[in-house]
């Protein structure tokens, strides 16, 4: 089905074009040059001549990413056993009654899967968004009091605004009581279950499945 595949092509696009609103919303002091002789810092020259918190908050920035990745890894995996399992079907409604009972026509394992996963994605999200938080606290703190150009606050408040924009939609997501796409900026919600990984279906389940 055409929709199914523009699905399955969306998540990785989505993914690149995030990646520039993650790196500037996670490293937020890494990008935001000092001024060096009357001139922009380089990343090195800012944690050379910067002061011990500095160079905390560079390591957190660094830390803040590896989260996002992490956390993108498990919505990827979702997202391919959302397309693997399920579909969107424009011939049926999406509430809550209908994408349930599409549900139920999974296997008990298959069912299973999609469980875990929601509730590693929860996990991840909140985790995520602590981190996230921390970070920025951090990076606004550095930021005000060691940036002598008024670059630095505005980049801020621009990377801010970026990663905020993010937290708002994974939140959305891990707290929804259903199937949505991660990655399709109009809200889809997978409401039929694939053909042929019904229960009624003999198809073997997918050793990647764990």
């Amino acid at each position: 089905m055409l929709k199914d595949l523009v699905l399955k092509l969306v998540g990785p696009i989505s993914i690149l074009i995030e990646a520039y609103r993650i790196f500037n919303g996670t490293l937020l002091v890494i990008f935001v040059p000092g001024v060096c002789d009357g001139r922009a810092c380089l990343p090195q020259q800012n944690f050379e001549n910067g002061s011990t918190i500095y160079r905390v908050n560079c390591g957190f920035n660094l830390v803040a990413l590896l989260t996002f990745m992490v956390l993108y890894a498990v919505e990827i995996k979702r997202e391919y056993k959302l397309n693997e399992y399920l579909r969107v079907n424009p011939m049926i409604p999406s509430d809550s009654t209908t994408v349930k009972a599409a549900f139920t026509k999974l296997t008990i394992e298959r069912q299973e899967v999609i469980h875990s996963l929601d509730r590693l994605y929860q996990r991840a999200v909140r985790f995520t968004i602590l981190v996230i938080f921390i970070n920025t606290v951090l990076s606004g703190y550095v930021i005000m009091t060691e940036y002598s150009n008024d670059k630095g606050p505005t980049l801020f408040a621009t990377g801010t605004i970026l990663i905020a924009t993010k937290m708002y939609n994974i939140l959305t997501i891990g707290s929804y009581d259903g199937y949505v796409s991660a990655y399709v900026q109009k809200r889809i919600e997978f409401n039929d279950a694939q053909p042929t990984k019904s229960a009624a279906s003999k198809a073997p389940i997918s050793t990647e499945a764990a």
